[in-house]
């Protein structure tokens, strides 16, 4: 299918021979056109992505679900960017709100591969959700069961420095290649205020036995030695403080300022210029 501009989308949809699927399409690819590079017009995809929303909510069983889940997490993206997060928020919640309903719709009526993606997508809506909750709020404490490296600690004894969570597994394989980069950081900040902690908890299917549990720690500490990891990890007690953080997609990044507050919370390896910037801000920072 040709992707049309939203004006055009728009001019067609008047002479009725546009889908509500093709229309949202084509707001967004609209939108992804006027993002493109560093000084991309953020405020007219915002308005793209903004008429691709009202038109996915008009018609809402008529959009795939992805396209749904994409336009949600695409429009908080800049939401956050332009500084607005009382929208970002507010529409993110209200997405989530509707994601959970057709994942549970799927779960009564869908195939094993709409049941995945119904899944797949509410996850990710929700958790972006929670991660902008946290920001500008007080830091939930965390819970662990073992720490396989480094002096045990809580975000309570470390009020006064800048700590940076970071939750894993040992089947990411992305989450191995952001330990290079987690070593970079703490050898460079540690001596400016820098705590870096690793999280991670027991995933394997009999995690409720002794000898499975024994045998993932041993994994778990296979992997510290191998990366040479000065900085503390821990094992969560359960998946409690994974779900507060909205860490469910991994590696998910906290960062938490002198004071205890969360500046900053996202999936991925924390590449972006924003996270930079506020790791400088919250050590330039006194407590």
């Amino acid at each position: 299918m040709n992707q049309q501009t939203g004006t055009e989308a728009s001019e067609a949809s008047a002479l009725g021979k546009v889908s509500p699927q093709e229309r949202v399409t084509a707001h967004l690819a609209r939108a992804r056109e006027l993002g493109r590079g560093g000084d991309g017009d953020l405020s007219a995809a915002t308005s793209e992505l903004e008429a691709a929303m009202t038109a996915a909510r008009a018609t809402p069983y008529k959009i795939e679900f992805q396209t749904r889940v994409e336009l949600a997490l695409a429009l908080g993206e800049l939401y956050v960017s332009a500084g607005e997060m009382d929208k970002a928020r507010r529409m993110l919640d209200e997405e989530a709100a509707f994601t959970e309903k057709i994942f549970q719709i799927m779960q009564a009526t869908g195939t094993p591969a709409q049941k995945r993606a119904a899944a797949g997508g509410r996850v990710q809506v929700r958790d972006r959700a929670r991660q902008l909750a946290l920001i500008g709020s007080p830091a939930p404490e965390i819970a662990i069961k073992d720490w396989i490296n480094g002096e045990p600690a809580t975000l309570a004894t470390l009020r006064g420095r800048v700590v940076l969570l970071e939750f894993w597994a040992t089947w990411c394989k992305p989450c191995q290649e952001m330990f290079p980069k987690l070593k970079q950081l703490d050898e460079q900040y540690r001596e400016q205020g820098l705590d870096v902690i690793a999280l991670t908890r027991h995933y394997f299917a009999r995690r409720d036995t002794a000898s499975s549990e024994a045998e993932e720690l041993e994994l778990m500490r296979s992997i510290i030695l191998k990366h040479e990891l000065d900085f503390r990890v821990g094992v969560a007690e359960d998946e409690r403080t994974q779900d507060q953080y909205g860490a469910t997609g991994m590696p998910t990044l906290a960062l938490i300022d002198r004071t205890g507050v969360v500046r900053y919370a996202h999936f991925g390896g924390g590449e972006d210029s924003k996270f930079q910037a506020l790791l400088a801000q919250c050590l330039a920072e006194q407590a």
